[in-house]
């Protein structure tokens, strides 16, 4: 029986709306997510509320206030914060505590990393390294390994096959629909297959390269089916 999407999956809040925030939460807002925005910079709140589902002026490091906004009720936390470290591990670990499922963190540098995943933090995200607008994607699909954006709401995702797919088929992983959704290439160990068999079964550590709409990655990850909707 196919999952139903939990509604507080398509929420997400954002702490900080310096240039990555900002591009993290307009990307997820035109991704389709219900977007909550927190800076303490009055410009920057009343800029975003024309891309967010709300934008509010305030420290987001103040638990009181992520309380009050109903944080909890968000799948996904993003703390983009970084001129303060205190206030961004502070913020983190707030929403970590307030039962927020992932968190994800910008750092500055690898130590400031370490301390965000000793805070249970699941995501780290060195702006140097890491795109926004890429990261903004992969919220869509956590558990891939690796993503490259195509469009707005569509890309290119690597993720290793989970234990439901072992032993099944792409014809049978696809269901009977025929979705917008394309299977470029498994990797078996040292094996590429680049035009795999949708007759092949699926083995234990096949890394799996797939291309397509988010929302179809998505479910096809979940071991749903990508061409149903909900």
């Amino acid at each position: 029986m196919p999952k139903t999407r939990d509604l507080t999956e398509e929420r997400v809040i954002v702490v900080g709306l310096g240039r990555f925030g900002r591009s993290v939460a307009r990307t997820l807002h035109d991704l389709g997510y219900e977007v909550t925005a927190i800076d303490l910079d009055e410009r920057q709140v009343e800029e975003a509320a024309g891309y967010t589902s709300l934008a509010v002026q305030g420290n987001g490091a103040d638990e009181e206030l992520l309380r009050s906004l109903q944080a909890d009720r968000a799948g996904v936390g993003i703390v983009a914060q970084g001129r303060s470290l205190e206030a961004n591990v502070i913020a983190a670990l707030i929403l970590k505590k307030t039962g927020v499922k992932w968190v994800v963190a910008k750092a500055t540098n690898e130590l400031h990393g370490e301390l965000l995943r000793r805070i249970g933090v699941n995501r780290i995200v060195f702006p140097e390294r890491d795109s926004a607008i890429r990261l903004a994607h992969a919220i869509a699909v956590p558990n891939i390994n690796d993503y490259i954006s195509l469009s707005p709401t569509s890309g290119v995702a690597k993720f290793e096959a989970p234990p439901e797919f072992i032993g099944k088929t792409l014809t049978e992983l696809y269901g009977d629909s025929a979705p917008q959704l394309s299977v470029l290439l498994i990797k078996r160990g040292n094996l590429m297959i680049s035009s795999p068999s949708y007759q092949d079964p699926i083995q234990a550590g096949d890394e799996i390269v797939v291309a397509g709409p988010d929302r179809d990655i998505e479910r096809f990850v979940e071991g749903e089916d990508p061409g149903r909707d909900f």
